[in-house]
């Protein structure tokens, strides 16, 4: 049977498949939508763009993109949707409020988080749309991912650049982060973008049996790496558990956070 014969069979096979209700995966629409909202940094926003490239190829539809003032003065709306393609909604200062979107979004993105939103979302300040929209992502419990390069204190960029010279300065600046961390804004640096996009939207069921376990009198090693690996950041254990040292050395190691009930 020569190549070509094989290749029409094969491609009214996969119709026939698709009139019945099993759709060609290549054809698959996107399962994950994504509010995408960008400040006007520059550092780490090249990487941040080519990230939103893998994340659009990881089914994940970047549905509304919203640009700062200062976002479009930057990279502008034409270059976005050069780069994430035409159909795109883009929403500027100028455009109404994208609450629709943002409640139907699966999960939030700040490919380039700056200095000053970092200091207003820390103290809460929602004086302009994206502050307002990070803030109510968050009371509404969406996941929140931002590259943090440009609003890192400390970052490399930022040293060759001799901008690191006032300690007193960089404390307060990386207490901001510390703040919205807590907050639940997920901290990544641009280039995981994806991978943390990832994690978060393809993560592995929580295996059963999890929460029982934390609730054990002794927390180890195999725990932590469990949850982690369940997605779980931040490890809640009851009041008078034990924790081992080596669950201590795994969650440093997996950079989870161990937090008893009593603390809450």
């Amino acid at each position: 049977m020569d190549n070509e014969l094989v290749e029409q069979i094969t491609a009214e096979v996969l119709r026939q498949l698709e009139n019945q209700g099993y759709p060609n995966q290549a054809h698959q629409k996107s399962i994950y939508q994504a509010l995408t909202i960008f400040t006007g940094g520059t550092i780490g926003l090249e990487a941040s763009l080519a990230q939103l490239k893998s994340i659009q190829a990881d089914n994940v539809k970047l549905m509304t993109v919203v640009l700062s003032a200062a976002a479009e003065r930057i990279i502008g709306v034409t270059r976005i949707k050069e780069i994430l393609g035409a159909a795109v909604q883009v929403h500027t200062s100028r455009s109404s409020y994208p609450g629709k979107e943002l409640r139907e979004a699966d999960i939030v993105l700040m490919p380039v988080l700056t200095q000053n939103t970092a200091a207003k979302l820390a103290y809460t300040l929602a004086d302009s749309l994206v502050p307002t929209l990070v803030l109510q992502a968050l009371m509404l419990g969406k996941t929140v991912v931002a590259a943090v390069n440009a609003a890192d204190p400390y970052d490399k960029e930022r040293r060759q650049k001799g901008m690191c010279k006032q300690p007193a300065l960089l404390a307060v600046l990386a207490e901001n982060l510390h703040k919205i961390q807590n907050y639940g804004i997920r901290l990544v640096r641009a280039e995981d973008l994806a991978a943390e996009v990832h994690g978060v939207l393809f993560r592995p069921q929580k295996p059963a049996g999890l929460d029982k376990a934390l609730q054990k009198k002794v927390l180890d090693a195999g725990t932590v790496r469990n949850a982690v690996l369940a997605g779980e950041k931040t490890i809640i254990i009851e009041e008078n558990a034990i924790i081992t040292p080596l669950a201590l050395d795994v969650a440093r190691e997996l950079k989870a956070d161990i937090i008893r009930r009593m603390d809450l």
